[in-house]
């Protein structure tokens, strides 16, 4: 099936806000801290599969709150597709939405929340990593990578030195190594 990848549009961003505004409506009565446009998308200048990722921060105690709101709301809850404090949603079509999302409910300090956090801190203020990383996606996608989890396993390297220069203890960049291969 491959992977497609395209310059940055701008348009995502409208985008975003548009699923904010129907997240924010979906989760009024939720107890959620903020709702985080992360991933390739949110990196103006950056060639990016067109999905968004969209999370739902929440405190951990409020996560079973978050998840029956989003499932009442219409999302399908995929679980946590084996990465720890974060439940996958597929979205339910919504009229004036059109770009494919990952949705998701982190709890605020996960590994999983950090990861995405520091990945785009550090990709918005760094332009030779952000070129380097924009090399590495292009490579992978001309040398016919088959699926996404191929292309992110091909990614690996280049995120872990992101998130070496974001700080991160070798603990922590071994938990996301063992994550992505």
């Amino acid at each position: 099936m491959g992977v497609h990848i395209e310059p940055h549009n701008p348009d995502w961003f409208i985008e975003v806000a548009r699923v904010k505004a129907h997240l924010q409506a979906i989760l009024r009565d939720a107890p959620f801290m903020s709702i985080e446009h992360v991933g390739s998308t949110a990196i103006p200048g950056l060639v990016a599969k067109p999905v968004l990722d969209i999370g739902i921060v929440g405190r951990p105690e409020d996560l079973p709150a978050l998840r029956k709101a989003m499932v009442e709301g219409g999302y399908t809850d995929q679980g946590d597709c084996g990465i720890p404090s974060r439940i996958a949603f597929q979205p339910p079509p919504v009229p004036g939405l059109t770009m494919q999302r990952n949705t998701y409910v982190v709890a605020d300090g996960c590994l999983s929340l950090r990861n995405h956090l520091d990945v785009r801190r550090v990709l918005l203020m760094d332009q030779s990593l952000r070129d380097e990383y924009a090399q590495v996606k292009k490579a992978l996608v001309t040398s016919g990578v088959a699926d996404v989890d191929e292309y992110c396993r091909g990614k690996t390297e280049i995120l872990l030195k992101i998130l070496r220069q974001a700080g991160w203890t070798q603990d922590d960049l071994e938990q996301v190594h063992k994550a992505n291969a």
